[in-house]
């Protein structure tokens, strides 16, 4: 990947997306990027496609940060918090994160802001109105059942991606907000969201629908609303990320 600028990251959200299909044949160059940490773990994922993700996650991930800070990926000293997330200890406004599911991995970086990145693979056999209950609060909950039922398999993925993302850049689990944070269910490029918790703070964030295939849906959360969302499809060849055409991706 070719040298970044980190001052770009001062007013840029930048993402990467990924195929995991089309990276397989170079998951072997990018395991040598992987700390003694994420080598453990990835050898205990008990399904081969899970590991994919997982090692092509942490590989990108080093690879683009590598970008910015100069550096070799595999000399990036990561640290880890108690819920596995990673974090650049030497220099903590520079901030990320990683989402994976089914065919699709991404990464969210910025500086200067916290961020958070979801993706969901739309599982077209799932009833959204049974877990509705589970995720929304008693308001967003009638909305949600007022929708037409054509809608509703798409709105409760997009709402489950703005909320997890939400969650995921305060660095919260998904057990500890759900039902206290709203969102919209419309398709919108950009929204905002409330938060019972922290009504003023929650209006700073932003939320930005990310350009995935129709049977994905995913999100970006910043809490600085001037940003600009910057997407970049990705493919990799022997570990390295050559910028992809957005052509028939969708």
């Amino acid at each position: 990947m070719e040298t970044q600028s980190r001052e770009h990251l001062h007013g840029a959200i930048v993402v990467w997306i990924t195929r995991v299909s089309t990276a397989l044949d170079s998951l072997t160059f990018l395991e040598p990027c992987l700390d003694l940490h994420d080598r453990e773990r990835a050898a205990r994922f008990r399904f081969p496609e899970d590991r994919a993700r997982f090692v092509l996650g942490r590989g990108l991930l080093r690879k683009c940060l590598g970008g910015y800070l100069q550096q070799t990926p595999g000399m990036i000293e990561l640290a880890y918090t108690d819920r596995g997330r990673p974090v650049f200890p030497q220099d903590e406004t520079l901030q990320f994160s990683i989402s994976h599911t089914h065919d699709l991995v991404a990464i969210a970086l910025t500086a200067h802001a916290r961020v958070g990145i979801d993706l969901e693979y739309v599982q077209p056999d799932l009833d959204p109105l049974e877990l509705a209950a589970r995720i929304f609060s008693e308001k967003d909950l009638r909305t949600f059942q007022a929708l037409p039922r054509h809608e509703t398999l798409a709105a409760f993925f997009r709402a489950w991606t703005r909320k997890e993302a939400y969650l995921k850049a305060r660095g919260e689990g998904i057990a500890e907000g759900l039902q206290l944070v709203s969102v919209s269910f419309a398709p919108e490029e950009t929204t905002s969201l409330t938060d019972a918790r922290e009504e003023s703070r929650a209006q700073a964030w932003r939320l930005h629908a990310l350009p995935v295939p129709a049977d994905y849906l995913g999100t970006v959360a910043c809490d600085d609303s001037t940003k600009r969302l910057e997407c970049n499809l990705v493919r990799l060849d022997k570990g390295e990320i050559i910028r992809d055409s957005w052509s028939g991706f969708s």
